[in-house]
């Protein structure tokens, strides 16, 4: 079936919603185009940026968004029926990547299809724009049952303008290649040539890098030493804005707070940071502890959680945040650095480069037991108004009341 634009109707008529569906999406043009599906809550805003996937970001948590390349165009596998109850629409869009418009391009073409059943089609030209760089092509949303409309709007400010008009933003400043294969040297007679399937010998782990930065949604595992993880250092890195010249107003300082949320298996819960002096311990729970309050940014060993890895496997997870204190919630000039240090694993840097937001509260990373085998780092980089908003996102369930150093 042929769309044409603005047309509306219910998915059931041509599929079943309630079982996994692929929309294709590909554009013939001079340019380099990102593909992109997220998902927004019923205020028809991006709530959730694990639910925005495009190629920096290739599933949503349970897998219910998945991307794909698809020759110059992708594949998004969709699966209905897993979403959560929060997300009642998904919107697809393609942007330029650089110079051009959306009026350049030969053809846009974007279906949805079920397994080799009959597909529901959109096709558009360049003629169909003028000079936007983004576009909404089709969407999928719950109004009652699930519903299709092929909307073909444009945004001339690109995929960022398209995502604050859902109260997002722009969740990758740069394209990320793909990494390319390195040429292996040949082995020598006698020595480990890999399995029959073409898997060389595993470098051993002194050979890992000794940085890996993560990008937004991105995870690694800190790797045990021995019998456990040892102590895990997470460090918080600032510096103050700076005056941009002579006659220019001296900026207001920055005092920013590193601290973190944790839960234990057993359902203990509770916060460590410098506000309300609770600084934890590392020989008692919670075995976290904030060394100390660097108010001026001017340290060169900024703030230091300390977690005791001997201890993990009572852990179930730590949600590591910052907060402005005092001062203006100007975290381009803070250029906040955070790096999580563990003895035997790489260390994982997580820089706060989302510098839009006027809240004075972040989200950084989410640290995970997983079966007390490995403790993982995922980067989260996401704004609050205070404790109590981030404590409802990650559903922690603390008290909060006004405190001071």
């Amino acid at each position: 079936m042929n769309l044409q634009r603005g047309m509306r109707d219910k998915l059931d008529k041509y599929m079943n919603p309630n079982q996994s569906l692929d929309v294709y999406m590909d554009v013939s043009g001079g340019a380099v185009y990102d593909y992109c599906c997220f998902g927004v809550d019923a205020n028809g805003k991006l709530s959730d940026d694990r639910y925005m996937v495009f190629y920096n970001q290739t599933t949503s948590p349970g897998r219910e968004i998945q991307y794909f390349p698809n020759g110059s165009g992708a594949r998004f596998s969709v699966n209905l029926g897993a979403l959560p109850a929060t997300i009642v629409k998904l919107v697809f869009t393609v942007s330029i990547d650089g110079s051009g418009t959306m009026g350049d391009i030969s053809q846009h073409s974007v279906r949805i299809q079920q397994g080799l059943g009959e597909s529901i089609g959109l096709d558009l030209r360049g003629t169909d724009f003028r000079q936007e760089k983004a576009i909404i092509s089709i969407e999928i949303y719950k109004k009652d049952v699930w519903r299709f409309a092929a909307v073909a709007s444009g945004f001339n400010g690109g995929l960022g303008d398209l995502l604050r008009s859902y109260g997002g933003s722009e969740a990758s400043a740069r394209r990320n290649p793909p990494p390319q294969p390195q040429p292996q040297p040949r082995p020598a007679p006698g020595q480990n040539q890999g399995n029959r399937f073409g898997g060389g010998p595993t470098p051993p782990a002194d050979n890992l890098p000794r940085k890996v930065e993560l990008r937004k949604g991105e995870k690694v595992n800190l790797r045990k030493s021995g019998s456990s993880l040892g102590e895990i250092l997470i460090n918080l890195n600032w510096s103050q804005p700076q005056k941009k010249g002579f006659f220019a107003p001296t900026p207001q300082p920055i005092d920013l707070d590193l601290g973190c949320l944790f839960e234990f298996k057993n359902g203990f819960k509770g916060c460590v940071q410098a506000l309300g002096n609770t600084f934890g311990s590392l020989t008692l729970p919670p075995y976290i502890a904030l060394d100390g309050d660097d108010r001026s940014g001017s340290s060169a060993n900024g703030e230091n959680l300390r977690v005791n890895g001997k201890m993990i496997s009572e852990i179930k997870r730590i949600l590591v945040y910052t907060f402005i204190y005092e001062g203006a919630a100007n975290w381009k000039e803070a250029n906040g650095v955070v790096t999580v240090k563990c003895p035997g694993s790489q260390e994982i840097v997580v820089r706060m480069d989302e510098y839009g937001s006027t809240m004075p509260m972040c989200a950084i990373a989410m640290l995970e037991n997983n079966n007390d085998e490995t403790f993982s780092v995922e980067k989260i980089v996401r704004f609050y108004r205070g404790h109590r908003f981030m404590d409802q996102d990650f559903n922690w369930g603390l008290n909060w009341v006004p405190g001071r150093k």
